[in-house]
């Protein structure tokens, strides 16, 4: 499924509007400032799709107030369809057209904005309000093609994926980005009378106990003959003898239903993500899905239900989670500012997500996203974007380089970000009249502290550990001519991960004064009292191997490497924080479990470890510490 192109009459500030989609790519990246014509763009081709599908259900043809034409592919055949609103006269492929009837259409038109859209939301309650009138028999198996996800679809796409082959990759990524440990054996569904048993003969629905006839209100069709299939996947009652409220709950009108995840995975092996979620969305249309309730394992061995997640855990999977599940499908997903609210280490991870989902040559799921984070947009695949720009009251939409699409969209935001975060820096220099320390982790300034205060128990820390961003940042902060003066001599310090951040440390003009690989190489910056820190490698096998190529030598991986802060401080003690992941050439790396933990880590974890566990550091900071006090 791939969209083509778009003529939209009016639609508000979009007038003669016209657009071409990419043809590169299964992913389209719209960017523009506020009021530029990005959300109406959305809004309208909704709108479009819409009347598409409804044309057929009878008066709704007549609801559309522009003209439009949308050209579009599927299964290798190309449709256009227009719609003249003066006339109300349908044309497909050129021909007049009375009804829409067997032409291809896409099977989902999924939506997703993070946003406060109350115009898209309008037009999901819209449809569903309509596709729920046609919902009249219990055999009723239509699968409704627009599909809002929106918080209440938490729980299906959690359990979509639990339901998944541990060796899936898809499966681990969801785990991994939630933070969960475990995911237990059961899962609970809950059941509620559906719209076709709430009709005015709802009595002839009720359930007998007992007579097979009236169970789940005498459903019929292909949604019955899934409950009846998952029948067979009732997890077991509990060994230690506990009760459990199952079944037809009489005075409740409800059915509780507990099945078991590996009896569901054996029975239906075969099963893709698509296929059980559409199981339980067939369920949800028809009215009948109440909840899904999932126990889950997180740090600490704490159990916890789906629920407990922000939005913005949940918002961070949503991409890969709709994109993995209808990547086999015809459809078309359109997210509205899907970065919206996310930490910018989660946007440069939807970033990756772009790139991963733009390159799949077989998909046929057409992706358009808006969005206004340069995080996100730094980091796409594409070499233009679309841009959207309003003059004179109305809208263009151009191809722009990426960079100056960037540059317009937040150049100033970036630039007072900057100036504020410099502000800070030299206050903080200004108030302590000490030298700074900066780090591109946000955690890292808690582990060097703690470090400090364990191997240097009662003396002051003679700098002031300091978040700097990323260490493309850091590297230009330490060569700051503002800074360097504000300092007035004093030295400058920058510690850099041994991973991708080792080509910033290397590219720093200058000559290695200090150090060696185990115990942290030192640079000084050529035109200042400005040093560069390589993280120290520990004596760790598992983590030694992930930098030096060559222990004798000890030449190394230089940005291909793998050492972060937290990997100094792997140990049997806290290796339930790390996980084992495949590289290239089949072997494994340590990475850090997920960074939303790092901050449980440094906090929590980090201050009850022995004081041994921090010598790695000790080079590093008594060399530190020794060029403060000279």
């Amino acid at each position: 499924m791939r969209l083509k192109s778009i003529y939209i009459s009016e639609y508000k500030n979009l007038k003669d509007f016209a657009l071409d989609f990419s043809q590169e790519y299964f992913l389209e990246v719209f960017v523009g400032k506020n009021g530029s014509g990005k959300s109406n763009f959305i809004e309208a081709l909704l709108e479009i799709l819409r009347h598409i599908y409804q044309y057929d259900w009878g008066d709704n043809k007549h609801e559309l107030l522009f003209s439009y034409e949308l050209i579009y592919e599927i299964n290798t055949q190309e449709v256009k369809i227009e719609f003249d609103f003066t006339t109300e006269q349908l044309k497909i492929n050129g021909t007049d057209r009375a009804t829409v009837g067997t032409t291809l259409k896409p099977d989902n038109i999924l939506t997703y904005y993070a946003g406060h859209n109350t115009a898209v939301n309008n037009l999901l309650v819209s449809f569903e309000e309509k596709f729920a009138k046609r919902i009249l028999r219990a055999d009723h198996d239509e699968s409704r093609p627009f599909i809002g996800i929106t918080r209440s679809y938490n729980d299906l796409l959690l359990a979509v994926f639990s339901l998944l082959p541990d060796t899936s990759s898809a499966k681990q990524y969801v785990i991994d980005k939630l933070g969960i440990q475990e995911i237990t054996s059961d899962f609970k569904v809950n059941l509620k009378r559906p719209l076709y048993a709430k009709k005015t003969t709802r009595s002839n629905y009720n359930v007998q106990v007992g007579d097979d006839s009236t169970k789940y209100w005498k459903l019929a069709g292909t949604a019955l003959n899934a409950l009846q299939a998952l029948e067979d996947c009732f997890s077991d009652p509990a060994p230690d003898g506990r009760i459990r409220t199952e079944g037809y709950l009489n005075d409740l009108d409800t059915y509780q239903l507990y099945f078991s995840l590996d009896k569901i995975r054996a029975k239906f092996p075969e099963y893709s993500a698509h296929d059980h979620f559409r199981v339980f969305d067939n369920l949800k249309s028809l009215g009948m899905l109440d909840s899904i309730t999932l126990t889950l394992k997180v740090a600490g061995d704490q159990e916890i239900t789906s629920n407990m997640f922000s939005d913005g855990q949940f918002q961070a999977i949503y991409l890969f989670a709709i994109s993995e599940i209808f990547k086999d499908s015809n459809s078309i997903t359109i997210m509205d500012e899907p970065d919206s609210f996310l930490h910018p280490e989660w946007q440069a991870e939807c970033s990756e997500q772009m790139q991963a989902l733009s390159h799949e040559a077989t998909a046929s799921n057409h992706v358009l996203m808006t969005t206004h984070s340069a995080v996100t947009l730094i980091g796409s695949p594409h070499s233009k974007v679309k841009y959207f720009d309003s003059k004179n009251g109305n809208v263009n939409v151009y191809p722009l380089p990426k960079r100056i699409g960037v540059e317009r969209l937040c150049s100033n935001v970036i630039r007072y970000a900057e100036e504020e975060q410099l502000l800070s820096i030299l206050n903080a220099i200004e108030i302590e009249n000490k030298p700074v320390f900066f780090t591109e982790g946000n955690t890292d300034p808690i582990i060097i502290k703690e470090a400090w205060h364990k191997l240097y128990d009662g003396i002051e820390m003679p700098f002031i550990p300091f978040y700097a961003f990323s260490c493309t940042y850091i590297k230009q902060l330490i060569t700051d001519l503002r800074i360097q003066e504000e300092m007035q001599g004093k030295p400058i310090f920058s510690l850099f991960d041994f991973d991708k951040a080792y080509l910033s440390w290397d590219g720093l003009k200058g000559n290695v004064v200090h150090g060696d690989i185990d115990t942290g190489i030192i640079k000084k910056w050529e035109n200042g009292n400005s040093y560069a820190v390589m993280l120290p490698i520990p004596n760790i096998p598992e983590i030694r191997a992930q930098v030096i190529s060559d222990e004798e030598t000890k030449a190394h991986y230089g940005g291909e490497s793998l050492c972060e802060i937290e990997h100094l401080l792997f140990s049997e003690s806290t290796k339930q924080y790390f996980k084992e992941s495949p590289c290239k050439g089949g072997g494994k790396i340590i990475e850090f479990i997920s960074d939303s933990k790092k901050v449980e880590f440094a906090k929590i974890v980090v201050p009850h470890l022995p004081k041994e566990n921090f010598e790695i550091f000790r080079p590093m900071l008594d060399w530190i510490a020794n060029t403060c006090a000279a």
